[in-house]
């Protein structure tokens, strides 16, 4: 965490309804200092510039989450140099992919909300305790949402929960273990439940800002890191049953529904979106990055995944572009046309209900055998949304079984920020006994050249974490470089 003079900018913009102007209320010299927080206005404007932080870190999410699995590759066009070395696992700690900043700012933002907030409502009547509750809900939400971006990104973190007010305040802190980061995700997430909401009054606030249900979509994922397969079911079943949300039909009137999750957003699907809108002057680089600048792609790998379901609608035209691996389904302004988005405004989804089937079926897997017919349905579900008309069978192994939750996972999120996560996940839990499917999956993308030195790189759990950038050294003396990256420059 660098020694960031944090304020709320100007500049800052966010989704907002027209009657709720996010973010026009700054702090006197943009600075959030403790004498700031006098009404509801000002600790609104401080949550909303801690959503704004967290769309600024969209390319690090989908580069952390993409460059180090078999999913999307480097595409043939404007290419950054460190990006590349990620995607080629030659990853140094002056790689600007590698810093952390924004999270810590998320974070910062986060804590000054929850330490300031219930002193506001002493001071402005209109801020009732139950309105203070759901704002701090939110901000729970926001940290542990960061924070479990960088558990699974750097493991051993610094653990900070009070908040960094000034530029001269010392502020250098040693990492904490990576148990104690997912134990204090799951306290602020499970915290954050009783007060969230679960209705909202504007669609962009039920998708764009934390409700019930995104915080439990949160939590099944981290009970699927932490190995807690019970509560992963039962966090995944109230998302399921909220009756707030569903899958949506595959096929409408001959036309590709499940494209409206990305061509339109902020449907019945989503669950939390990262919100842009080309009216409010909320635009983003995905047309830039996928499209003219041609930043990613698909690997053959995510193609051959397709290959035996003609019928998938998920597929070619829809996920991606034969021929030049595109991924369509950030350029696009409908399946199968060829037409083009006229503006880069899509939004970023992060959960959607698809995501909780697929985990649900995962955690299913891991609770033994006498579930696996209950994961195969779940799986089977995403696919018959799909078109896809043969279902699969349950298989007779675990690791065969996860085999065909990654496989749909693979299938369902083209580019959304996950490959990576899926493969370190089933290979890391219960020490690490499936480290074998880490190293063939990531195998599968790499170049025959370097293979061999992917592969000897791998076989060092160590490096399956990225080192903390230099900057960060400099500034917090206190911090150690992740041991991989030791003796790298």
């Amino acid at each position: 965490m660098r020694k960031t003079y944090i304020c709320l900018l100007a500049a800052l913009t966010f989704v907002i309804s027209s009657c709720n102007d996010w973010l026009e209320l700054q702090p006197e010299n943009n600075q959030v200092s403790d004498e700031y927080w006098t009404n509801k206005e000002e600790v609104e404007a401080v949550l909303g510039a801690g959503y704004v932080r967290l769309r600024e870190t969209m390319e690090q999410q989908l580069v952390w989450g993409e460059m180090r699995g078999n999913g999307l590759t480097t595409g043939s066009g404007a290419i950054l140099a460190d990006i590349f070395r990620i995607n080629q696992w030659d990853i140094l700690p002056g790689n600007d992919f590698v810093k952390w900043d924004k999270f810590y700012q998320v974070i910062n933002y986060a804590n000054m909300v929850i330490k300031y907030a219930p002193e506001v409502v002493e001071r402005d009547p209109s801020f009732n305790e139950n309105v203070m509750q759901s704002y701090l809900s939110e901000a729970y939400f926001l940290r542990g949402l960061a924070y479990f971006y960088l558990v699974r990104n750097f493991r051993d973190v610094p653990l900070i929960t009070e908040p960094y007010m000034d530029d001269q305040t010392a502020f250098e802190v040693a990492k904490s273990p990576s148990n104690e980061i997912f134990q204090q995700i799951k306290m602020d997430l499970e915290g954050a439940v009783e007060y969230a909401k679960e209705v909202a009054p504007t669609v962009w606030e039920a998708k764009g800002r934390a409700t019930k249900w995104s915080i439990y979509a949160t939590l099944v994922d981290v009970y699927l890191w932490t190995e807690e397969y019970d509560k992963a079911i039962a966090a995944s079943d109230a998302v399921i049953n909220s009756g707030q949300l569903g899958l949506l039909e595959g096929m409408v009137n001959n036309n590709n529904n499940w494209y409206r999750i990305f061509s339109e957003g902020n449907t019945n699907e989503g669950i939390f979106e990262l919100q842009f809108d080309f009216d409010k002057s909320q635009t983003n680089n995905l047309v830039s990055w996928f499209g003219s600048n041609q930043r990613y792609s698909v690997t053959e790998h995510t193609v051959s995944l397709f290959a035996d379901y003609d019928e998938d609608i998920r597929g070619e035209g829809s996920s991606y572009l034969d021929g030049d691996f595109s991924v369509w389904k950030y350029l696009g302004s409908e399946a199968e046309t060829g037409i083009p988005r006229t503006y880069s405004d899509q939004n970023w989804i992060i959960y959607r209900i698809a995501d909780i089937y697929l985990m649900k079926a995962e955690a299913m897997v891991m609770k033994g055998s006498g579930s696996y017919d209950q994961a195969v349905e779940l799986i089977n579900q995403v696919r018959e949304r799909a078109q896809i008309s043969a279902p699969v069978s349950a298989a007779s192994t675990e690791l065969e079984m996860l085999g065909l939750v990654m496989e749909e996972r693979g299938r369902e999120f083209v580019g959304e920020g996950k490959n990576w996560y899926d493969i370190l996940r089933v290979a890391s839990r219960n020490d690490y006994q499936y480290k074998d499917y880490l190293i063939t999956q990531v195998l599968l993308t790499a170049p025959a050249s370097s293979a061999p030195i992917i592969r000897s790189k791998l076989l060092d759990v160590d490096s399956h974490y990225l080192p903390i950038h230099i900057g960060e050294l400099s500034a917090n003396r206190l911090l150690e470089q992740n041991p991989y990256y030791d003796n790298l420059n």
